[in-house]
Parts: structure tokens; sequence; C-alpha cells
């Protein structure tokens, strides 16, 4: 009497696990693969981020920048940013063409060496210029689409100069914006 008793949980058991196999995409079954591979989003590794959103302050001397949002369009990376001088001489924000977005793409050593975004500056101020006491408020250009691999952006303005905080150049950085995908 004990083996019918054992024998009906067996079974009843094998004929669940041959039943459950079908439906897994690995078990060969043509409708159970079509089925699960319709289901999961086509994740293009070229498709680009959507609009972020921050509220990332950077104070130098006199100088505060505020980063709003980054869009990405298939040519160019835009930036909401606003820049108040609160100096009493003008600044420049792009004095040598040094203000760019960088990517975290490539490592080595102990940085990020990604790639270069550089700005397109308007052409009637291309080096920023900001009276004092004014306020530079508007959407940045950067050529170029951002590479599908990147997680984070970082901006600097005036990269190259390495002037004191009362320069009329300053170097503000917004770094490691983190990309959300």
């Amino acid at each position: 009497m004990s083996y019918p008793r054992r024998l009906i949980p067996l079974i009843a058991l094998l004929s669940l696990a041959a039943v459950g196999c079908q439906f897994l995409p690995q078990a060969g079954n043509k409708e159970a693969q079509t089925e699960a591979n319709s289901s999961a989003p086509a994740v293009s590794p070229n498709k680009l981020p959507p609009e972020q959103t921050y509220d990332l302050q950077v104070n130098k001397g006199e100088v505060w920048g505020l980063l709003k949002k980054v869009a990405f369009t298939d040519s160019t990376i835009i930036v909401e940013l606003q820049v108040t001088n609160g100096s009493k001489l003008p600044i420049e924000l792009n004095a040598k063409d040094d203000t760019f977005l960088k990517d975290n793409t490539s490592y080595s050593g102990n940085s990020y060496s990604g790639n270069r975004y550089n700005l397109l500056p308007p052409a009637d101020n291309r080096t920023l210029r900001v009276e004092p006491g004014n306020t530079v408020k508007g959407q940045f250009v950067f050529i170029g689409r951002l590479a599908p691999q990147a997680t984070e952006l970082s901006l600097y303005t005036n990269a190259d100069n390495e002037y004191d905080r009362n320069s009329h150049a300053p170097r503000l950085s917004f770094a490691k914006m983190f990309i959300r995908r």
C-alpha cells in the first residue's frame, strides 16, 4: 500500500515539471521562445537617454553657476545653465575655447578620460563674456552625439586655465553628472 502513495506524488511532480519545461524558451518550444522574445522591449545600444534634470550649484569666488538640465539630440548635447558674475570685473566663461563636456567612456590610471564635446559658442559672444552683476542664462550647445557607453558627464569652463579665484576666466566644474538611461 505504501507504493501507490509514493508513486502518485512522484507522477504528479514529474507531470508538472514536464509541463513547466514547455514554456521555457531554452526548451525548444518555438511558441514560448517567440512569446518570451516579443515581450521584452528591444533596447538599442545607440538609443539616446531621456532629458536629465539636475540641481547642481558651483561657487567659485564671486561667480555662481547653476546647472538645471541636460538634453540629448542626434548631433548635440544641450545644457541648461545659468552663471552669475557677482564680481566688479567682467568675466569670460570660454576665454580660450576651452569650455566642454567630457564623458567617462575610458579609464586610465586614476581618472576618466573620455570623449570631449566642445561648446558651440554664439557668434556674437564667443568668449561668453558676463558683465559685473549680470547673469547669463540659457541653453549651451555642445557638439557631438553622446557615446552609447557613457554613464557620466562633466562640464568644465575655462578648463585649460588654472587661474586664481578672482580671475577674469574662472574655472567652473560640474563633475560626474550621472546619466539615467
